[in-house]
């Protein structure tokens, strides 16, 4: 496994016994820099540096941050990270949710859940509401079809179709 990996265990036998030492991946020189700059989305300093403080103790930023996924496949990694020791506050853990949903979740405006169009859009529940019922009516096309809805940010949708994470 390479220093990229999870944390790695290195087994030694030693005077007759087994023992176990932990060799973690710290965040490389630039990776607070490269979670901060990819947060044009999320200007909540706490958000990026709990990414860094939880996720960078055994990857490096690049890892997670060229790679734009959906809320189903974001919720998958987060459980098998929990399951393989990625540990945080309460706190810590709902900032690192509200970065990757606002800077890497993909989302289709016409097929997604509901639940997953509020934190990815950044707009409000009653927003949310607007846009369901337009697209049982007539499915959006583009990004001006979608910022016709009151409420929806049209400089958020911009930089979400840059990053690949916005679907019609």
């Amino acid at each position: 496994m390479t220093r990229f990996g999870f944390a790695l265990l290195v087994f030694a036998v030693a005077a007759g016994g087994l023992f176990a030492a932990t060799s973690i991946v710290h965040a490389l020189p630039g990776d607070l820099d490269a979670i901060a700059k990819a947060s044009d989305l999320d200007h909540d300093p706490q958000d990026f540096q709990a990414v860094a403080d939880v996720c960078t103790k055994c990857h490096t930023a690049s890892q997670f941050l060229t790679t734009e996924r959906s809320d189903s496949r974001w919720e998958q990694v987060f459980e098998e990270m929990s399951t393989n020791g990625a540990t945080g506050t309460d706190d810590q853990l709902n900032r690192v949710v509200s970065y990757f949903q606002k800077n890497l979740t993909v989302i289709n405006v016409n097929t997604s859940p509901p639940d997953e169009l509020g934190p990815t859009l950044q707009v409000s529940d009653q927003v949310v509401a607007a846009i369901v019922a337009r697209r049982a009516q007539k499915k959006f096309a583009d990004i001006d079809d979608l910022s016709g809805i009151a409420g929806v940010d049209r400089s958020i949708l911009e930089k979400l179709s840059a990053k690949h994470c916005l679907q019609f």
